[in-house]
């Protein structure tokens, strides 16, 4: 096999409808922007059944493609590993990563993630326009995490598409927290932040994939997702104590292009299944059963009995709550510990979107960002 100078990945797990339409854009990115570059699409399958993987070896591209059966434990981080692995053995100087159920994706997108690895940098993180309920793990505990306690400045480090540089690959594959499911994209930002990599945000425009269909029943993909991704956040708070003891403030990250002028496609909530939710599950996970929420027990016992007319579950008592968890996770990985907090965290997205459904786009966008202050004011709470 020869050698290559850019790989892009596509990670997929039943992508029937998409995986052929992200692989033509994938391959217009290539050809249009690179044309004097070796490009290599590796679709990286999750053991797909509904034939993703026959489409995506007889979708014709004009740059070299290789479609594989991920390695390893089933979910993204296998899928991510595998194509790490292939970019290594090929020599890839590039890497970009996108997901395979992509409908907003452009050729662009490949051109805005991967040049500034040609020309140096080690990691593209996405920055995109996305609905306030888009994104609820990022909103509430990925984003305000990675700025105070990494002190790096990135909105979305669970945004999914990337560019890495062949350095930064080097340091993920030999770190022994590499996660094999949804952890992965909160592990590689958090671990370029604190290798010191060279980071920057590509302004991407909005996002839409297939899988934002199935927020509207949490328990199939956001539940799961929880566990999976602040588990891997947790595991690496506890790994990089010492260096998060010396951030001193949030270090800015450049962002390279200008946001489009544009709104994302609105997302609906159902509120009264959320609010139904919560309290099913807080008597099943929490109410008595939380030793380290003991001391919130009461005010969260208020929040509890709220109508849902007069729903409110504060940011300062979800904050706290954050904190105890990671102090406990970091003293037993119980898992019971995150099942407690997905359904606190079920209860403040309630209250996150009642806060804001009023709101303009601008300023939910605003009033998120202003959460950090928060968690600014408790982080001396973390052990």
């Amino acid at each position: 096999m020869s050698d290559i100078d850019i790989a892009v990945g596509i990670s997929t797990r039943n992508c029937a409808d998409t995986i052929a339409s992200v692989m033509a854009q994938v391959d217009r990115g290539l050809t249009e922007f690179f044309p004097d570059k070796r490009g290599l699409i590796i679709v990286s399958d999750g053991f797909s059944d509904d034939g993703t993987r026959a489409i995506a070896e007889t979708t014709a591209t004009r740059a070299d493609k290789l479609v594989v059966t991920e390695e390893g434990p089933l979910g993204k981080g296998s899928a991510v590993r595998t194509i790490f692995k292939i970019a290594r053995i090929r020599s890839a100087a590039a890497i970009g990563l996108v997901d395979g159920d992509l409908t907003s994706i452009r050729p662009d997108w490949i051109a805005r993630l991967v040049t500034p690895i040609v020309d140096g940098r080690d990691l593209v993180v996405p920055y995109y326009l996305r609905h306030r309920y888009d994104g609820v793990i990022t909103n509430q505990i990925a984003y305000p995490l990675t700025n105070v306690l990494f002190g790096l400045g990135v909105r979305q480090p669970i945004g999914g598409e990337y560019g890495l540089s062949a350095r930064l690959i080097d340091h993920l594959l030999g770190h022994p927290l590499f996660p094999a499911e949804f952890g992965i994209d909160i592990f590689i930002t958090l671990v370029s932040g604190v290798e010191g990599m060279d980071i920057v945000e590509a302004v991407l425009g909005v996002k839409e994939h297939e899988s934002t269909k199935q927020y509207a029943d949490p328990e199939t993909l956001l539940v799961p997702m929880f566990y999976q991704v602040v588990g891997t956040l947790f595991r690496l708070i506890v790994h990089y104590r010492d260096y998060i003891r010396k951030v001193d403030g949030i270090r800015p990250v450049p962002r390279l292009g200008d946001p489009p002028n544009v709104h994302p496609a609105p997302l609906t909530v159902d509120k009264e299944g959320v609010y139904a939710q919560f309290h099913a599950k807080y008597d099943e996970l929490v109410r008595g059963k939380a030793a380290f929420l003991a001391e919130l027990a009461a005010k969260l016992d208020q929040v509890y009995a709220l109508p849902l007319t007069e729903f409110s579950f504060p940011l300062d008592l979800w904050v706290q709550a954050v904190y105890r968890a990671i102090n406990a996770f970091a003293h037993d990985e119980d898992l019971k510990i995150l099942d407690a907090l997905r359904v606190l965290w079920q209860g403040r997205f309630l209250s996150l979107v009642r806060e804001t459904e009023r709101m303009s786009d601008k300023e939910a966008e605003r009033y998120i960002q202003e959460q950090l202050a928060v968690f600014i004011a408790y982080r001396e709470m973390l052990a």
